[in-house]
Parts: C-alpha cells; sequence; structure tokens
C-alpha cells in the first residue's frame, strides 16, 4: 500500500507539471499579418593580402568558432557571408625587345566564391579594383515589405533564422586569371597578383510583431520567457517539509536509523575457481588476487579511463558546442544518446557472466576488447569535418562510443567483486569513485583549459594516447597467477574444479526474477528512476553561464570540471561519513530536502547571478548536498541487492539512474523553450524532493531477511 502511495504520488506531481508545458508550436502566432524589423550586423573573420600564382585556383576556409563571442553579442543569427576582394595594381613585367615603357598592361580576370554548405555565390572583376561576393541565404523580401500576410509567426522565422546550419565552416575560394601586353615588337609577362580579402559574417538580429500586438524579439538566447508563480510551488515544498518532519519523529517506522554499513560482507563463493600453477614464474606475488597494491592500482586506472570521456563530453564539448550557437535541445540529444549505453548496460552483466575466456582471465578480455573500441571509436571522431554543424553524426559516434565505455565500466564492477576482499571493499572503493572524478577533473577542466590552443579535435586526440597508456594497465596485468597475458602466450593454469557449474542464463533470469519479487528491491527501482530527473539543468547551465552571464569558455570549463568536480568527491567523502553516523536512508531524505531548498533559492535571487562569486557559491552548494545524495543511493542499492545476482542487479539500478538521466535531459528543450531561468530552477527543486517520496518506504534489510546475506 505505500509503495503504490509513493508511485501514485510521483504520478500526481508528473501530471502537474506535464501541464504547465505546452508544445513549442503553441508560441508561435497563426497565419496573420506580421511586421518584421532588423538590425544588420558584420563580424570579421579574417583579413589578408597574398600572392596568387596565374591560373591557380586556391582555397581555403574560415571558422565561425573564431568570433562565436561576437556572434552571440548580436543576436547570433548568421544569414550571410561577405567577401570583399581587392586589387588595386595591374603588374607586368616587360620583356626583352623594343619596349618604350609606353605600353599598356592588360587587366587580369579575379574570381572569388564564398561557399557554404549548399549556398554558394561567385563573381569577378578586373584589376585594378574591387568586387564583393555578398552570400546570403535569408528570404530578404520579407525584410523588404511593409506588411507580411498568409504567412505564420514560424514560417516567417524559418525564413530568417537557420540556427547552427549558419555556423561552422566557411569555404572561400580565388582565381587570377593574368593577361599580359602581346605587341609585334614587345611582349609583358604577367604571373599573378596581389589581392586582399576580407571575410566577414553577417548577422541579422530581427523580430517579428504582430499587428495589434507588443514587440517580442525571438532571437532571445536561452531560456523562454514562460514563468510558474511560486505560490503555485508553495503547497508541495510545505507538505513535502511537513513529511520529513513526520518521517523524523518516526525514526524507527522509516528505518532512518539503520546503518547501511553496519553488517559484515560475506563472500560469494561462486565466484572462486580452483587453479594449480605448472611452475612458478616470475610474476607470482603480483596478479591481481595476491597483490594489494595491484588490485588498486588496475582498478583505479580503470576508472580513470572511464571519467576522462564522460567528463570531456559532459562539461567541455557540450560547453563548445553551446558557445558555437548549438542550442539546448541538440545538446540534449549529445547527453541523450551519450547516456543511453549506461541505461541498457545491465545487459551486459549475464554476458560477461556466461562467456569467459578463463586462460586470460575471467574479466580482463572483456575490459581489453572494451578499451580497445574506445580507442577505435574516439579516433573515428576525428575525422569528422565540422562537430558544430555534425552534432547527431557526433551524438551517434559517443553513442557507440560509450558501448564500449559502458562495457568496461560493468567488466571492472565484476573483477572488483572478484579479487576485492570483504574488508577492502568499502576502502577501494572509495578510491576508484575518486579517480573516476579525477577523470573526470582531466576531461573537463583539463581538455577544457587546452581547448584555445588546440582547438576541439586537438582536444579529443589527446585523450587517445592516455587511453592507451591506462590500457598498458590490465594489459599487463594477470587477474589470477599463471594466466597469459595475451592470446598466443602459453597457459600456466588448469582449471581443476569450481565452486559451482556455472549458470546459464535461465538460471541468471530466474534469480534476477526472485530478488524483484521483494519490495524494497522494487521500490530501488523507482528510486534509481527518479534521483536524476533534476539532470534537465545540465545542458541549460552552459547556456545560462556563457550566453547570459558573459563567462568565458575557459572559465566556465575550469569551473564545473574542476571545482565542482572537487566539490563532488568532497560530497561523497563527507556523504559517506554521515551515512555510517546518521544512517544513509536519513542521510538522503536530509540532504535532499536541503539541495532541493538551495536549488529553490538560486532560482529566486535571480538578482546575484551576475555576482560571480555567489554563483560559484551556490552551484558548490548544491552540487556537494546532491553527491551526499548519490553517495548514499548507492549504498542503498547494494543493501537492497540479493548476492546470487549482485552483479547483475546492481547494475541494473545503475542502468535506471542513467536512464533517469535521460529522462531528465529529454525534458530540457520542452522546459527551457517554455520556461525562464527562475522558473527552471524551482522545477528541479520540486524534481529533487520527489527522491524524498521514492526512498522513505524502503526497508534496507528485506532483502538480507528474506532472501539471506549479501
Amino acid at each position: 500500500m505505500q509503495g503504490r502511495l509513493s508511485l501514485i504520488s510521483l504520478c500526481i506531481i508528473s501530471i502537474l507539471i506535464a501541464g504547465c508545458i505546452q508544445p513549442d508550436e503553441q508560441n508561435w502566432g497563426g497565419v496573420g499579418d506580421y511586421q518584421v524589423t532588423g538590425e544588420w550586423f558584420s563580424v570579421e573573420l579574417e583579413s589578408k593580402i597574398d600572392y596568387y600564382q596565374d591560373g591557380e585556383n586556391v582555397t581555403w576556409s574560415v571558422e565561425s568558432t573564431t568570433v562565436s563571442e561576437s556572434i552571440n553579442t548580436f543576436g547570433g543569427n548568421v544569414v550571410g557571408i561577405l567577401l570583399e576582394v581587392n586589387y588595386l595594381t595591374e603588374d607586368e613585367t616587360a620583356n626583352p625587345g623594343l619596349c618604350l615603357g609606353i605600353e599598356g598592361n592588360v587587366a587580369d580576370t579575379i574570381s572569388a566564391t564564398a561557399n557554404k554548405g549548399l549556398w554558394s555565390l561567385s563573381q569577378s572583376g578586373t584589376n585594378p579594383g574591387s568586387h564583393v561576393v555578398n552570400l546570403t541565404w535569408h528570404n530578404n523580401s520579407i525584410l523588404e515589405n511593409v506588411n507580411i500576410s498568409g504567412l505564420s509567426e514560424k514560417e516567417i522565422y524559418h525564413q530568417l533564422a537557420f540556427g547552427e546550419e549558419s555556423r561552422g565552416t566557411y569555404n572561400i575560394s580565388l582565381q587570377v586569371d593574368a593577361e599580359a601586353f602581346d605587341g609585334p615588337t614587345c611582349t609583358h609577362t604577367d604571373e599573378g597578383e596581389d589581392v586582399e580579402t576580407i571575410v566577414s559574417l553577417l548577422i541579422l538580429d530581427f523580430t517579428i510583431t504582430s499587428q495589434g500586438e507588443e514587440t517580442q524579439d525571438v532571437t532571445a538566447l536561452g531560456a523562454g520567457d514562460g514563468e510558474i508563480s511560486l505560490l503555485l510551488f508553495t503547497p508541495w515544498f510545505v507538505a513535502i517539509f511537513a513529511l520529513v518532519g513526520y518521517i523524523s519523529i518516526n525514526k524507527t517506522r522509516f528505518q532512518l536509523d539503520m546503518l547501511l554499513e553496519e553488517d559484515d560482507l560475506e563472500t560469494n563463493d561462486d565466484v572462486v575457481v580452483g587453479i594449480i600453477v605448472e611452475e612458478q614464474t616470475t610474476e607470482d606475488g603480483n596478479s591481481l588476487v595476491e597483490s594489494y597494491r595491484s588490485r588498486v592500482l588496475t582498478l583505479c586506472a580503470l576508472y580513470v579511463a572511464q571519467g576522462i570521456p564522460w567528463g570531456f563530453m559532459t562539461v567541455t564539448f557540450v560547453t563548445y558546442l553551446a558557445l558555437e550557437g548549438v542550442g539546448a535541445g541538440k545538446l540534449a540529444l549529445l547527453l541523450t544518446l551519450g547516456t543511453l549505453p549506461w541505461s541498457i548496460k545491465f545487459l551486459w552483466g549475464p554476458v560477461i557472466d556466461r562467456f569467459q575466456y578463463r586462460e586470460m582471465g575471467r574479466r580482463r578480455p572483456w575490459i581489453l576488447a572494451a578499451q580497445t573500441g574506445m580507442v577505435i571509436f574516439l579516433s573515428a571522431i576525428l575525422f569528422v569535418p565540422d562537430p558544430a554543424s555534425n552534432v547527431l553524426l557526433v551524438s551517434i559516434m559517443f553513442c557507440v562510443y560509450n558501448i564500449f565505455t559502458s562495457l568496461q565500466d560493468v567488466a571492472t564492477d565484476a573483477l572488483a567483486v572478484d579479487i576485492l576482499q570483504p574488508n577492502e571493499i568499502e576502502q577501494v572503493n572509495s578510491y576508484m569513485f575518486t579517480s573516476k572524478s579525477i577523470g573526470g577533473i582531466i576531461g573537463g577542466a583539463g581538455l577544457g583549459s587546452v581547448i584555445n590552443i588546440l582547438g576541439i579535435k586537438g582536444a579529443i586526440a589527446l585523450q587517445i594516447p592516455i587511453l592507451v597508456v591506462i590500457m598498458l594497465v590490465p594489459i599487463f596485468m594477470t587477474e589470477r597467477p599463471g594466466e597469459k597475458r595475451f592470446p598466443w602466450s602459453e597457459s600456466k593454469i588448469i582449471v581443476v574444479d569450481e565452486a559451482r557449474e556455472q549458470p546459464n542464463f535461465k538460471t541468471i533470469f530466474t534469480n534476477i526474477k526472485t530478488a524483484l519479487n521483494i519490495k524494497a528491491a522494487q521500490l530501488g527501482v523507482l528510486l534509481s528512476l527518479t534521483v536524476s530527473l533534476s539532470f534537465f539543468l545540465i545542458p541549460v547551465l552552459p547556456l545560462l553561464f556563457v550566453r547570459e552571464l558573459g563567462w568565458t569558455e575557459e572559465q566556465f570549463n575550469q569551473t564545473k570540471g574542476g571545482v565542482i568536480l572537487i566539490v563532488t568527491m568532497l560530497g561523497y567523502l563527507v556523504g559517506g561519513i554521515l551515512g555510517k553516523k546518521i544512517g544513509g536512508k536519513a542521510t538522503i531524505i536530509y540532504a535532499a530536502i536541503g539541495t532541493a531548498l538551495t536549488t529553490t533559492i538560486w532560482g529566486l535571487t535571480e538578482g546575484l547571478w551576475s555576482e560571480g562569486i555567489f554563483m560559484m557559491t551556490v552551484w558548490s552548494v548544491r552540487t556537494f548536498g546532491w553527491a551526499v545524495v548519490m553517495v548514499n543511493t548507492y549504498s542503498l542499492m547494494m543493501k537492497v541487492t540479493w548476492g546470487e545476482v549482485g552483479g547483475t542487479q546492481f547494475t541494473g539500478y545503475m542502468a535506471m539512474m542513467n536512464l533517469s538521466a535521460i529522462i531528465g535531459y529529454q525534458l530540457a528543450e520542452p522546459f527551457a523553450s517554455r520556461f525562464d531561468y527562475p522558473t527552471l530552477f524551482v522545477l528541479a527543486a520540486v524534481f529533487e524532493t520527489l527522491v524524498v517520496l521514492a526512498v522513505m518506504f524502503i526497508d534496507p534489510d528485506q532483502t538480507r531477511r528474506e532472501l539471506g546475506s549479501i
């Protein structure tokens, strides 16, 4: 009954919020009479003088990335490229002969072409002189008409605005066709000319006004203009605070005083493999099951490898795309496809348990295969011409890349279960999570700091040697004595027995079904699906900081990928301490309430957003609070997991958390296009309070009582 009450409450709040969301099309005016006014801006990309040989067609490219901040300052709507070509002289050299010096030079033809995707325009002129190639792709007749009838507001808008399609790479070509004086007694030579080229982008900041209505600037960057009064949210927050107060008074009934780590873990004999070492080698004592140092080094290195691409994708690359003019919808698409493999990674659990190559180790072959795939697909991204103009392709490639990353994650967790001693699990896990955060700092703040020097592709390329070096760790480690490092090496082990017969898929799935019949396990799914819904703020924050508040790309990268990740690690550490002291479930509830309160304050203090210290502080406090929630949620999920299917069930919970993040990312576009920034923060706070409803009826000890110890 209590579980159903939680589900009903979640459905009610989801319906209420859904009722506030309207499709984007409803914000547009229908077919009617409109007026369009526009203001033109020009941003210079390049200016140079070069010598061009006769008959040689010279091509080169220019990038909008170099002037992204200026483009955004003027509204961000690029509608054309202006190529000015100046050739003020006509130089010819007289050949030996009867030349008097009064012969006239013959004019040369200078041809220039500007190209952007399917749009192209060529113009030519003769020297001395100049000409202009004015390539535009908007419907200029709309600007020329005083009144526009018969079109909807959306139709007008899409004939004047082209978004990311108009940014990126622009191709320029120039050719000099030289002519020279050719008389009966005198000839000249003309091998080419000096030509000056100036390349500028044309930016149109326009407004569409419906006759009889107030003007609305449709080029406003960032969030929408919709607002939900805080008064509508007040009853919800009052009810949640009252509920937490009631739970706090009845601690025993709601298991708030139960410590998650109070029970000792028992070893799982299912993974014990009996081996006989045929002969002693110099590696004895250094395998993962023998050496604590080797275990820590290997597991931490593998977690660093997982953190680097995640930090790069969610911090550096997302911020780069935002600065390039990519909207919240496409940023959300990148994050969604990048997170998708993590949401279904539980499918890997039964696979890696079922199929093994024992002579190289139970988990190591899967780890090496995953890392090889990571390096290959990361290298493939380098061949995408312009990532900002090919967000869909890059998103798909990141999706495939994260398939291999998620495989490494599952195999690494399974390896940890196999090789860690019971008294090492908590300590080594803290090292592993810290290592992943360090990897995130490298991928976020580290690569974000060098992107201005190396460019986006340089930042991607820099990850490849880092991953290759990390890959050397599992290559030169073995799980158990006598295992071979490579398929072609000689094996020195003989498998003589296993504690139990390796389970088949039918047995694995039967055990999973048994585990999920427990109410606590079912509510664990609900908690996992709830905990990351507020992540819709992730693709919104770079729009707020970079576009609206004027932070530079480097400032945002260093903050989110550096300071914020350090705060996250501190949250993990403090969260673990609090979980032991007051109970993990209580820590989740109180930290969720505190974080929701912080998020609400952030949304209600818009007047302070221009203060960098305030933004850093409130962002850090919110991040710290949610890190406390997350680390105790992981512990709670371990508590409700049955040891017989420990790897698969726990991986399933992690996958549900990633699915929750995907749902959150998908909410970014409808929310950001409809509501202003303060409302977005309050909505995030509402989602954060849902964790209280999801966790309040979970009995952390039910699985152990009914199915046995983990």
